[in-house]
């Protein structure tokens, strides 16, 4: 059959009105399917008196992971989980395992409301999950920073416990040396508001400073100091606050050489106790 021009014209348009009408349904369900799929992707956090850290729901896509939160105390991954979306609701199965948590948007639009939270061994299946705005975080670069901080601090350990040790061995190989220094001694207050100080020097202990209230003996502070034996004298401390001394022609006054004030310390009686405050203050002096 021939069609004329006119004809063939008819055809056309209608054949493009169908097409129209074909694309624009697609078009729209398309954009209805999109608008009707809710988007969970985020972080999601509950706490509560009873937990030691706070548990962190992180949302990713298809996937998601539950991890504990103790602050300074790291993270710690509990578990991962596949996501779905079904009426509105937001499905959590767990990948190993066949646990199913159920979620669904709160009336605020942003937080979680849980259904069945006891399957997380909570009192109760119905808690708020308040929304995280730092989410939704990258867990496994989190944890490699958490093992590089802490390979960091356990080297930072090794490395103290080294030197204590090498200075261990160091205070040993110098403590015969305090033979001549031997003894209690009390420094020589200069002003009313110095504190009782005394400095136990023995071989088997070597070094060790006490100082108290002048006024009742209160303790104040203790400390084992650095020291060193020399030709030059006995060096107590450490770098630039080291002090050097030495002892008098009696033996009984130990006197620092390069101070920029006076300081001196007098021999105890090793008959006396230097737990008697009024035997410690008349040697100290109240200036």
């Amino acid at each position: 059959m021939k069609i004329t021009a006119p004809k063939k014209l008819k055809v056309m348009k209608d054949v493009m009105h169908t097409l129209i009408k074909f694309a624009t349904a697609a078009v729209t369900g398309a954009l209805l399917s999109g608008c009707g799929a809710e988007d969970f992707t985020g972080a999601y956090r509950f706490k509560d008196s009873s937990m030691n850290g706070t548990m962190v729901l992180n949302i990713h896509g298809s996937e998601a992971e539950v991890f504990g939160d103790f602050g300074k105390g790291g993270i710690k991954p509990l578990g991962k989980m596949n996501v779905s979306v079904k009426d509105e609701k937001l499905l959590l199965d767990a990948v190993s395992g066949t646990t199913r948590l159920v979620m669904k948007r709160n009336v605020d639009e942003r937080n979680l409301d849980c259904l069945n939270c006891k399957v997380l061994g909570m009192s109760a299946d119905e808690h708020v999950w308040q929304y995280d705005p730092k989410g939704p975080y990258d867990v496994g670069q989190m944890l490699e920073e958490q093992a590089r901080r802490k390979e960091e601090a356990l080297n930072v350990e090794l490395e103290k416990m080294q030197k204590k040790t090498l200075e261990k061995i160091r205070r040993d190989s110098e403590a015969p040396k305090l033979t001549p220094y031997e003894g209690d001694w009390v420094y020589q207050r200069t002003t009313k508001h110095d504190p009782l100080t005394i400095m136990g020097i023995w071989r088997a202990k070597q070094i060790r400073v006490w100082s108290f209230k002048f006024e009742n003996m209160d303790r104040l502070g203790y400390e084992a100091p650095e020291f060193e034996v020399t030709d030059a004298g006995l060096k107590v401390g450490a770098g630039s606050s080291a002090a050097l001394y030495t002892l008098s022609a009696d033996k009984n006054v130990l006197i620092c050489m390069g101070c920029s004030k006076p300081v001196r310390w007098v021999k105890a009686d090793p008959k006396k106790d230097l737990s008697d405050r009024y035997y410690a203050r008349k040697i100290a002096g109240n200036p």
